[in-house]
């Protein structure tokens, strides 16, 4: 499995107990829909790719779990995943409704607002406290949209757009 075939899930963020086990942290919109995974791929830095099987997964908090993998038996080994990213075959993620997305599909894609027609291009997504933001190329400046369902409406991944209803006034704010 090379990395360009995975999405980042999250990272281990320690080792728990004497036994492997080792708290993950997940960067997902549902940790449920992670829960039944059979396996997942680890990698440090650039070093490659790596698989590990699960043996337990147990949801502790909306974005963290401890697992238990079947190769990793004792503290030291789970030590040694600590600061691993988590990875994830894009091809076996979970399908979503309709019009939903994953933010990695959607890169590049045209915005199109109700009210205003075309303005530019998703650029990426940022994490905040409060809730992801989308960050817009318009007009050769950046502008950060709230990630809510008020705000971002659905992708057409066909079609390459991705609906907005952006409050009045948000874009003048970034023109002056």
């Amino acid at each position: 499995m090379q990395r360009e075939d995975c999405i980042e899930l999250g990272y281990i963020a320690k080792a728990h107990g004497v036994r492997g086990q080792v708290k993950a942290v997940f960067d997902v919109m549902d940790l449920r829909d992670y829960a039944g995974e059979k396996h997942f791929y680890l990698a440090k830095g650039e070093e490659p790719l790596f698989r590990l099987s699960v043996k337990t997964f147990q949801i502790t908090g909306d974005k963290s779990a401890l697992i238990t993998f079947a190769e990793v038996t004792d503290r030291n080994g789970a030590e040694d995943l600590r600061g691993h990213t988590l990875f994830f075959p894009e091809a076996e993620l979970p399908a979503l409704p309709e019009g939903h997305f994953y933010y990695f599909e959607v890169i590049g894609f045209q915005i199109v607002d109700e009210n205003l027609g075309q303005l530019g291009t998703v650029k990426g997504f940022q994490e905040s406290v409060a809730q992801d933001i989308l960050v817009m190329d318009y007009l050769d400046r950046e502008v950060l949209i709230p990630v809510t369902d008020e705000f971002v409406g659905l992708a057409d991944l066909e079609a390459g757009t991705l609906q907005t209803r952006l409050p009045e006034g948000l874009l003048e704010l970034y023109m002056e």
